[in-house]
């Protein structure tokens, strides 16, 4: 049994002990607080960027307070004001490398870097009509790389709308397969002609394309047989295509004539096609199956005889 004095002895011990835990859980609870506040201001100016000045952060239950440092706390982050004078900056950089590069070839139109340099430069500050130019006169002084020309075949045919700008793009291909013998230069080509496969002309320009670009690079080991592969899948889909349109016809020749078991034809053709059947096709077999109604009695009539 303990005494009196070993108790109030342990008494400041037990204190002790409490004592920190006690710190610690104060500690921990201040912590998740903490946690909780910069949760909160983290949100709050997420919403603000997303949402704009318009937005009440009082109705969103944080304090103007809250607001401010979560600001002073972001600082290093870059306002859109910061971005648009880095962004002005930049540009006003590009500019004047530009007036540069132009002047260095007014004075030497033989500096080769200088075209390219110009080139990329403008192409980075948007300037289409100005890029068009560097390239054409470039390319009347050196032979263009592949990269290159790839490069400016590819602007040209994003920007290609109709028949007269796919003829440009059509000379500017005729242009780049005389500098070198690449490959993947006239498996664009071939690959650009079957989109003008529909205009006048059309399938004979594809082929003439890919029969030039086999002569040219055929032959070529690693590069080859892409070529004769796109070549072949062309073709491939020219005769499938010419087939199913050959069917396709004998269906609606079949339809628009009155014979027995009509509908199981319709409902046949109409399980093969792929695409709706026209509204012409439809007229002409409903026309057929009255027609087939009204000869139905004579043609029984026959049978029984």
């Amino acid at each position: 049994m303990a005494t009196a004095a070993e108790t109030s002895a342990s008494e400041p011990e037990a204190e002790s002990k409490a004592g920190p835990k006690a710190d610690g859980e104060e500690d921990e609870v201040k912590a998740a607080r903490t946690r909780r506040k910069v949760l909160s201001r983290a949100v709050a100016a997420a919403t603000y960027k997303t949402m704009g000045p318009a937005w009440d952060q009082q109705e969103e239950g944080v304090s103007e307070s809250d607001g401010d440092e979560y600001a002073m706390a972001s600082s290093a982050e870059s306002s859109p004001g910061e971005y648009e004078w880095e962004y002005d900056e930049e540009e006003e950089k590009n500019q004047l490398e530009i007036e540069r590069l132009e002047e260095q070839l007014s004075i030497n139109v033989y500096d080769y870097n200088c075209h390219v340099d110009l080139i990329r430069l403008l192409r980075l500050e948007g300037e289409l009509t100005k890029v068009r130019m560097a390239r054409e006169k470039m390319s009347e002084i050196f032979p263009l790389t592949e990269e290159l020309w790839l490069e400016w075949l590819h602007d040209e045919i994003s920007m290609a709308q109709d028949g007269l700008d796919r003829e440009h793009v059509y000379d500017l291909f005729e242009k780049a397969v005389k500098d070198y013998i690449c490959p993947n230069i006239w498996l664009e080509y071939g690959q650009y002609s079957v989109g003008g496969i529909g205009q006048k002309g059309g399938l004979e320009k594809v082929r003439s394309v890919f029969e030039r670009a086999l002569s040219s690079v055929g032959l070529h080991m690693t590069k080859g047989l892409a070529l004769w592969e796109a070549y072949r899948e062309f073709e491939s889909a020219i005769v499938e295509a010419a087939r199913l349109e050959k069917v396709h016809s004998l269906f609606r020749r079949q339809l628009a004539i009155p014979l027995y078991d009509m509908e199981a034809t319709f409902a046949e053709y109409e399980e093969w096609s792929e695409d709706p059947i026209p509204e012409s096709v439809i007229q002409n077999y409903n026309k057929a199956l009255q027609q087939l109604e009204k000869y139905k009695p004579y043609e029984e009539a026959l049978v029984k005889k």
